[in-house]
């Protein structure tokens, strides 16, 4: 519904927590989806008698396209809603303790409270992420969506070939002249086993939340590393393909790199574990071949 995502009978808690981590969700709520102009009332109707108390206040923000009615106009019937049914409720723009979402389309729509916040697209702070890059179209693109979402970002590699470790020095060189470059780190996996089970080894040794690039026909792998792996999120297959490659485009790398550390590796190769040593560069602008010297001097 325009800017706002709808997620039909889905786990709530599980589905917030994903969410959370999504470049661009500035916030997410649980709710009803309705039909009408005037559905919303209904649904506040159900929402109101478990969320508000007495003496709480409230806000209510709506999203309106494609309707005769404006969001002014939502929010005042909303308002009148939730004031009937709540006794001692008050209205409270700038400090509420219950924040009430109303998003309408032409006839149909989405009401619900918000159960918490989303990175949004804040400016990048102290925050930390991981992405898990390849040097391909899809993880460059991920990398920058998640700069955007207001987190700094630490890129890791698991070192396949060449190719694929200048594109990721391009990578972070092309991040580092478009934000704090104190903000953005690249991590380099060397060892004598495979990439994936390096990979897998430092994943296990690091329990954080880490993005992942991946296309959405790969559903069977991304649901299974999903099972074994809980701190992974797959922010991708919420994106339209032709939204990833204008990102890509957007970046100025040129030819995209062949799939290393992310496009072929299979669940059973991830699950090995191989030792590995990370090199680690980061903290500063610096030209693609800089960054690609320093990786492999160590």
């Amino acid at each position: 519904m325009s800017d706002t995502l709808v997620l039909e009978n889905q786990e709530p808690v599980a589905t917030a927590r994903r969410l959370a981590q999504l470049p661009g969700v500035a916030w997410i709520a649980v709710g009803y989806r309705f039909s009408g102009e005037n559905g919303h009332l209904g649904a506040l109707a159900k929402l109101a008698p478990r969320y508000m108390r007495k003496g709480l206040r409230f806000k209510v923000s709506a999203h309106v396209t494609g309707s005769a009615r404006s969001a002014g106009d939502l929010i005042l019937a909303s308002n009148s809603e939730i004031l009937s049914m709540s006794k001692g409720a008050k209205i409270d723009e700038r400090k509420p303790d219950v924040r009430f979402r109303v998003a309408l389309d032409g006839q149909s729509g989405a009401c619900g409270v918000q159960i918490r916040e989303g990175g949004g697209g804040t400016p990048t702070g102290s925050s930390w992420v991981t992405c898990m890059v390849s040097g391909g179209k899809h993880s460059s693109a991920m990398s920058w969506m998640a700069a955007l979402t207001g987190r700094s970002i630490r890129l890791v590699h698991s070192r396949t070939d060449e190719s694929a470790l200048r594109h990721v020095s391009r990578l972070y060189s092309e991040l580092s002249f478009r934000m704090d470059p104190r903000r953005v780190r690249v991590v380099l996996l060397e060892g004598e086993g495979d990439p994936a089970g390096r990979l897998g080894a430092w994943l296990r040794d690091h329990k954080e939340i880490s993005y992942v690039g991946s296309r959405p026909e790969r559903q069977d792998d991304i649901r299974e590393f999903a099972s074994r792996f809980p701190n992974l999120v797959f922010p991708l297959l919420l994106v339209d393909e032709g939204a990833v490659e204008s990102v890509y485009r957007s970046l100025n790398l040129g030819r995209e790199a062949a799939m290393g550390s992310g496009g072929g590796f299979k669940l059973g190769d991830v699950d090995r574990g191989s030792p590995y040593v990370e090199k680690t560069f980061g903290g500063k602008q610096a030209d693609a071949n800089v960054v690609l010297d320093a990786l492999k001097a160590g």
